[in-house]
């Protein structure tokens, strides 16, 4: 009889807790273990109030980098400065106050190299009514990812790796028409960078491959495997769109949740090409941060932020 007791009482306080549902019992505001609170709709209001900025580095946690990494705040055109703050412990509070429900954009921009860079479109958000009452700002929490360092190799589907400023014979041999494969990974825990879109150029900022093919004779070869390809000037670009998470290494515990590394197959044909002169045509393979295929078609740039991760080249070259 105790242990039929015993069970009545788990099952009750289970029903009670919300862990189960049993007709008549209403389950208890009490938030199981593990479970983050969530404040009842009814209990938030409507606040004007500083912000205070939080940012985040989402993969090695905690505050992101940078003594003079400054936040620039616009309005909801994504044009219109507001007012600009310098993190500090990953931190800044802003010097105006901001209503729920409006709309912001928030820019970050790491020290003065900017090689970590992200935008974020804000709604302010409300607030509990206690914290309201109690809190002088209203705190909003931005993540991004902020570092990486890569290396990279290029191999062609016979197993030969080409070095740089090799020159690979392709005009009449079997290599004439070939598939290669560019490899890029990082050897750093939770590192990566983001993609992100950019208000003030109006850009997707984006994880990019690009080949591009130049110099003499450049027009005879020509690549397939990328997303789309153009010419501009004297050269041919070629483009692959990367999955963030593909230059990202992420470990939680033992086990990675994102391995770092990632690669690009393509092919070229080189069947038209002859050239036995000392100019021969170079194929350049470069990993970019922050870039964008619009960009470089109207600027001739690879972005307005872009830098490059890894890169690798060789020449296509007439030994025959």
């Amino acid at each position: 009889m105790k242990l039929v007791a015993i069970l009545v009482l788990v099952v009750l306080l289970a029903g009670y807790l919300g862990y189960i549902t049993i007709p008549g019992i209403t389950p208890s505001t009490v938030v199981p273990p593990g479970v983050q609170p969530t404040i009842p709709p009814s209990e938030l209001v409507s606040v004007t109030k500083q912000i205070k900025i939080v940012a985040v580095d989402e993969l090695a946690g905690g505050a992101l980098d940078g003594t003079t990494s400054v936040i620039t705040v616009y309005d909801s055109d994504g044009q219109t400065i507001l007012e600009t703050c310098t993190l500090s412990s990953g931190s800044c509070t802003t010097a105006n106050s901001y209503t729920s429900g409006k709309v912001i954009w928030v820019r970050y921009l790491y020290d003065t190299t900017i090689d970590a860079y992200m935008w974020w479109r804000v709604v302010v958000p409300q607030m509990g009514r206690a914290d309201a009452e109690s809190l002088t700002t209203n705190t909003i929490t931005l993540k991004t990812r902020e570092a990486g360092a890569y290396t990279d190799s290029l191999i062609t589907s016979g197993g030969h790796t080409i070095t740089d400023a090799t020159y690979f014979n392709t005009t009449g041999s079997s290599n004439d028409t070939l598939t290669a494969t560019y490899t890029f990974y990082t050897t750093s825990d939770n590192t990566g960078y983001p993609a992100f879109f950019d208000p003030i150029y109006n850009i997707d900022c984006k994880i990019i491959v690009w080949a591009t093919l130049s110099g003499t004779g450049y027009s005879s070869i020509s690549l397939t495997g990328f997303d789309g390809g153009f010419e501009k000037g004297s050269t041919m670009y070629y483009y692959k769109v990367i999955d963030p998470n593909m230059i990202c290494k992420y470990k939680v515990g033992n086990n990675y949740i994102y391995p770092g590394s990632g690669s690009v197959s393509f092919a070229w044909n080189a069947a038209g090409f002859s050239n036995s002169t000392s100019s021969v045509p170079t194929l350049y393979l470069y990993l970019k941060i922050y870039s964008s295929v619009n960009y470089m078609q109207q600027y001739g740039d690879y972005g307005p932020y872009d830098f490059t991760g890894c890169s690798a080249y060789f020449y296509f070259a007439d030994t025959s």
